[in-house]
């Protein structure tokens, strides 16, 4: 099998690894194989090795970026926006390994995950009070940037009155947003490079530790107490409800894979895909409703009672 070979290679070939994830970053699309090794040498050989191989699958965007263009002239937000996500995330990534290396469960890593999400935002509105303004600066900016483009057909980017909108609905929610990107990609990387060392070494592990994520108590008073506070237009809450959703829409989507395989039916894998198909054709709404399960989750303990409708 390849891939048992290959991780075998990278296993035990540090200097030769640490090469080919540092070289193999710069390459567009095997670049991102490179934080995957990276956590799979942390989750299964060495901490310290694993964060070396971090610091080589990340270093390649910061060289890339400083010797674009784009940093010696005044870069677009989006820019600054994406290799901020791309460098903040692979540290997470690492962090989120040594934890689930020491035995953390995947709710303990998510919620401390929103945790630090919700941290964060706290103290940026702290410290900057106007960072929405800000953003609607920014945003606009970007906007016109984007008009003065050759070549860019204007219907893609909408009348200036669709935009305005746009830009003051986002606005309220960008810096949310942004720490939702750094979060999840950080937790999908790890994901994936779960998948790689249970498909090599722990067969089928990773479905039961996926499938039994349930939230505590603590952070459902939060989230719910948090739905009130952004109904009330509360800036700071809204801010922060992009990363809520974030962990209770993980943790919903777990429910619902367990809900499918306590079927054991030969259809639910079909059912599955029609459930995906939906929440990605309805989104937002969707992701809102699988989150508000979550919550409800959190007190029904739902896979119990599905367990012992089961049993009868």
């Amino acid at each position: 099998m390849w891939l048992q070979r290959f991780t075998n290679y990278i296993l035990y070939n540090r200097w030769q690894t640490i090469a080919l994830v540092f070289f193999g970053t710069f390459i567009p699309i095997f670049g991102m194989i490179g934080i995957l090794i990276a956590t799979l040498v942390t989750l299964r050989k060495n901490i310290i090795e694993g964060a070396i191989l971090v610091v080589a699958a990340t270093v390649p965007y910061a060289i890339s970026f400083y010797f674009s263009d784009h940093y010696h002239k005044a870069a677009p937000i989006a820019m600054w926006a994406a290799i901020s996500v791309a460098i903040l995330s692979n540290v997470l990534t690492w962090i989120f390994a040594v934890m689930l290396r020491q035995r953390s469960s995947w709710s303990q890593i998510l919620q401390i995950a929103a945790l630090l999400g919700v941290l964060v935002i706290s103290v940026i509105h702290l410290v900057y009070p106007d960072i929405t303004d800000w953003w609607g600066t920014q945003l606009q900016s970007y906007y016109h940037q984007a008009l003065a483009t050759p070549g860019l057909l204007k219907s893609h980017i909408g009348s200036s009155e669709v935009q305005l909108e746009t830009i003051n609905a986002t606005k309220q929610y960008a810096t949310g947003l942004i720490v939702v990107g750094i979060l999840f990609n950080a937790i999908l990387q790890l994901i994936f490079a779960r998948w790689w060392q249970a498909i090599i070494f722990q067969p089928r592990s990773l479905h039961k530790e996926l499938q039994n994520i349930r939230l505590s108590q603590l952070a459902g008073i939060l989230f719910a107490a948090s739905l009130v506070l952004s109904y009330l237009g509360n800036s700071v809450v809204l801010d922060i409800m992009p990363v809520l959703y974030m962990l209770f829409g993980m943790a919903g989507l777990s429910l619902i894979h367990c809900l499918f395989k306590l079927m054991r039916s030969p259809s639910a894998w079909f059912w599955l895909l029609v459930f995906y198909m939906i929440l990605i054709f309805s989104l937002p709404i969707s992701i809102i409703m699988v989150a508000v399960l979550a919550l409800f989750d959190v007190w029904l303990d739902i896979r119990n009672r599905f367990k012992k409708l089961n049993l009868r």
